[in-house]
């Protein structure tokens, strides 16, 4: 499959972009990852086997770029900071703020299955998991998210 860079960067990196903003909560580090992702790939993309989506794939080089960009620095602006200076409704921020406050792999799965709309095979491909382990994860880590809501919603705003 060798859909040329532009096609390739159009197509996808919008999904690459939020996914690494759902893991790093920084939009700057965000962005330069998802350049370094599609860097890599354009260098690598004779090497993708087509085992999983090039969607998947994609998402799993952003994935271990931002992990080596974790282990080389030791602290990272988390999400929640940043969606608190944001001009969002009081509502919307609560609802990011729970999000962000589940514990992994809730929060990248309910991520990936919500705003990036991957399957439950896809999500278990980047995850080195199964489908069936996606699935119940999801559906977990889907009623830790109300249970947030549910506190989030009696504090006084």
């Amino acid at each position: 499959m060798h859909q040329n860079l532009e096609s390739l960067y159009s197509s996808y990196s919008r999904k690459v972009y939020y996914y690494l903003l759902s893991l790093s909560g920084n939009p700057e580090l965000s962005a330069d990852l998802m350049q370094e992702t599609f860097l890599k790939a354009a260098m690598k993309i004779d090497t993708f086997r087509q085992e999983s989506s090039l969607s998947t794939w994609l998402c799993s080089i952003a994935k271990n770029l931002y992990l080596d960009t974790l282990r080389k620095q030791k602290s990272s602006v988390s999400a929640e900071d940043y969606l608190l200076v944001a001009n969002e409704p009081k509502r919307d921020l609560r609802i990011f703020s729970c999000l962000h406050e589940l514990p992994e792999p809730f929060r990248e799965i309910v991520y990936l299955r919500t705003f990036c709309s991957m399957s439950f095979r896809e999500i278990g491909e980047i995850l080195g998991k199964t489908d069936t382990w996606s699935r119940v994860m999801y559906y977990r880590g889907k009623e830790k998210l109300k249970a947030l809501w549910l506190i989030k919603q009696e504090e006084p705003q």
